[in-house]
């Protein structure tokens, strides 16, 4: 009897220490909170396409427009974050991963860690052998070429900083005066500045205004 309170007991603690228990079980309304904190702990991308998700289902609009939008800032090369902002009616502009199409593949993701490993160990061998030289500086040569279009997709889409607000916020003014209304789940590109715990950002309709950081963090 003992042995088994104990095991209810410790399978209990397991569940709640699971961030996806609640999600697996088909409750993502209380799976939203803990899935976005594992995200913000471990940065990776897919636990934020995963708290993205878990929030559309619970129907959290700015939470998971916010978090899907996090997850395409940590991997614009992955379609996943973007095909579930279109299922939501958001739709990012076309990235250069994109327009790259197959031609990108090798240079994003874990390919371009390959290429550039073996390009690498290609560089190496062939500057510590003489005889094998030339074939081995041509093979790499020709595999940083062929990583050299994903590899500047990737950098050219992690330079606009897309964001979304979380809540129905007010965007301000240069002194913090408001100015109109931005409902939950708007899709947004940062400036880089911040100010009195503000940041710069541009509106959809290409207006610039401020808004609290705290309307931006999922």
């Amino acid at each position: 009897m003992k042995r088994g309170l104990l095991l209810f007991a410790v399978s209990g603690l397991l569940s709640a220490a699971d961030p996806y228990a609640a999600w697996s079980q088909g409750r993502p309304d209380e799976a939203v909170a803990p899935l976005i904190a594992t995200a913000r702990d471990n940065g990776r991308w897919d636990a934020w396409l995963d708290a993205g998700l878990a929030a559309a289902a619970a129907g959290q609009h700015g939470p998971a427009v916010a978090s899907l939008v996090q997850a395409h800032n940590l991997a614009p090369e992955q379609p996943a974050p973007r095909n579930a902002l279109r299922a939501l009616g958001v739709a990012l502009p076309t990235t250069w991963c994109e327009r790259a199409g197959p031609i990108a593949l090798p240079g994003t993701g874990w390919a371009a860690v390959a290429v550039l490993s073996l390009a690498g160990l290609g560089l190496g061998l062939g500057f510590g052998r003489s005889r094998w030289r030339p074939a081995l500086l041509t093979s790499s040569g020709v595999l940083l070429v062929l990583a050299a279009p994903g590899l500047m997709a990737v950098h050219l889409d992690r330079s606009p900083h897309w964001a979304a607000t979380v809540r129905d916020t007010q965007a301000l003014d240069s002194t913090g005066a408001p100015i109109r209304a931005v409902p939950a789940g708007t899709l947004l590109q940062r400036s880089g500045r911040t100010w009195d715990q503000r940041s710069g950002v541009t509106l959809p309709d290409g207006q610039a205004c401020w808004l609290p950081i705290s309307d931006l963090m999922p």
